[in-house]
């Protein structure tokens, strides 16, 4: 995972600054926690007094869960508290994971004092609060060794039987299975099982079986993760969970990691019965298994069933993969797989052509080589200046140098005479711009509309993710983030303390992916 703070920033100035487009809640959310993340939380909050001073819409708690959060691991927890204070003051309600925050921030510093002072004020400001707080408490009475008031702080909360998403659950779930109380885990799983009956309710979802999965296999348990996988509910009016592509993800990763090979493509198979689409996720950790114990073979079959689905390959997974197979002497296949990713959008970047079109010299293949590069500059792949001179070099010393040299002058022809890739126009009011040159944008006489915090679709996840991510950065309750440099979990709230915020929705004239700002992680 790449942290790309500096693109965050200034991706933001560019739509939102230079530009002119509105930004809403999510969008200044996103840059909040991008300076959070990397420690400049008096950037943070100068974004925070920004949307106070001039946007019509107000902080959301979300804004107040990252500012905390930064604000703690600075070492400021006064300076949280004084925030939640003014969380409050604000009118918003309160927001059980902003509580979260200061809560762990005292833990941390050993004040249990504090903390349970600020987790009984939660409570009698609110009829049902989040589960996480519980599993903050159970995590730092594990760590003092302290078992008995660990599991008594999860009685508590089972005793209230809250109805809560499955975030939740996870979280405490995954709490007890890293300090060994499987069998409460068990129980536990067993009983999110048993509650789920969709569309009326959701009590579990692939997160759930990831964790449960997981621990199978660090005690070699291999057949019993293959239960664990496929286990529903036995309470009558439970449904099967229906397993979703992040879930098959997960087990997968697992066999190869142990390298079953064979049960990693058994349900990969599986995934396909089930009408699901593997992802980029799905085909890298089968590519990375092959390439680790060097069936090339497979490499190839499956980088080819990757191409056949349209789904990109990144600059420095492509270089390496194509790389060993032109190592392998697997040129010219490479090159007709890359045809087939040049074919679709986007593109392959010019560093996995870059690879190809050498391999492909070096094995002597240079009118195949040649191909390659008309297709570069068909598609409006950039050629790097170091391969332009290492293509005149080979083509001379085989006596074709002007062969070359014309292809690459048709080159420049074609680069200038032409962007790679025009843009069309998404509205109308852009299509009058375009038309009369003047910049796209909003227009000036564009209103700013009102509309509710959009949801984005929570991504799908590999693996399982330390419970950290859950108390500090995700959130049972979150609607519409993502937070930069973590992988949450997001699921609708069901609790009763939850905001209710309004901010602008942005002038969607402009042909700019607002979205691009929402998920900056590559």
């Amino acid at each position: 995972m790449i942290c790309r703070y500096d693109d965050a920033v200034s991706l933001f100035k560019f739509f939102f600054e230079k530009h002119n487009i509105v930004p809403n809640v999510v969008s200044y959310n996103n840059l909040i926690n991008a300076h959070c993340d990397e420690g400049k939380v008096d950037s943070g909050l100068e974004i925070y007094r920004r949307i106070i001073e001039t946007a019509l819409f107000s902080p959301s708690s979300v804004t107040y869960r990252h500012l905390t959060k930064g604000l703690i691991a600075a070492g400021r927890i006064e300076d949280a508290v004084a925030l939640l204070r003014e969380m409050l003051a604000k009118g918003h309600g309160a927001d059980s994971l902003v509580y979260n925050n200061v809560i762990k921030g005292f833990l941390e510093l050993g004040n249990l004092e504090k903390a349970n002072e600020f987790f009984d004020e939660l409570k009698e400001r609110c009829l049902v609060y989040d589960g996480v707080i519980n599993a903050t408490f159970m995590d730092w009475w594990f760590k003092q060794g302290k078992d008995k008031e660990a599991m008594g702080s999860y009685k508590s909360w089972q005793d209230k039987n809250f109805k809560v998403v499955p975030a939740t659950c996870n979280t405490i779930l995954e709490v007890l299975v890293r300090y060994g109380k499987k069998e409460a885990a068990c129980a536990l799983f067993e009983h999110m099982l048993d509650n789920h009956t969709p569309p009326t309710q959701q009590a579990v979802s692939s997160d759930t079986f990831n964790i449960m999965v997981n621990e199978c296999f660090k005690e070699a348990g291999f057949e019993e993760a293959i239960h664990t996988f496929k286990k529903a509910g036995t309470k009558s009016g439970s449904k099967p969970f229906q397993m979703d592509v992040a879930g098959y993800n997960n087990i997968i990763a697992r066999f190869c990691e142990n390298g079953m090979m064979e049960h990693a493509e058994e349900f990969f198979a599986a995934l396909l019965a089930k009408c699901l689409t593997p992802d980029v996720v799905t085909f890298r950790t089968l590519i990375d298994a092959y390439l680790k114990r060097e069936e090339i073979d497979d490499v190839l079959r499956t980088l080819n069933k990757m191409a056949d689905a349209g789904l990109r390959v990144v600059a420095s997974f492509g270089t390496r993969v194509f790389g060993e197979l032109i190592k392998n002497g697997k040129e010219v296949e490479s090159a007709e797989i890359l045809t087939k990713m040049g074919n679709k959008d986007p593109k392959p970047d010019s560093s996995i052509y870059d690879v190809v079109v050498r391999g492909l010299c070096s094995a002597g293949e240079l009118d195949a080589s040649k191909d390659m590069l008309d297709q570069m500059i068909k598609y409006g792949v950039g050629i790097p200046l170091a391969l332009k001179e290492f293509l005149i070099e080979v083509f001379g010393n085989a006596g074709r140098a002007s062969e070359i040299k014309s292809v690459l002058d048709e080159s420049k022809w074609i680069n200038i005479s032409r962007p790679a890739y025009a843009r069309q126009p998404r509205s109308q009011h852009e299509t009058a711009q375009m038309a009369s040159g003047q910049p796209l944008g909003p227009s000036p006489m564009m209103g700013r509309s009102v509309s509710s915090e959009p949801q984005i679709a929570r991504p799908q996840s590999f693996g399982v993710h330390p419970m950290s991510r859950q108390t500090e950065l995700g959130s049972p309750q979150m609607t519409g983030q993502l937070s930069l440099g973590s992988h949450n979990k997001q699921q609708p709230s069901e609790f009763l303390n939850m905001d209710q915020q309004h901010p602008l929705r942005p002038y969607q004239g402009s042909g700019y992916p607002i979205e691009a700002l929402n998920v900056i992680l590559l």
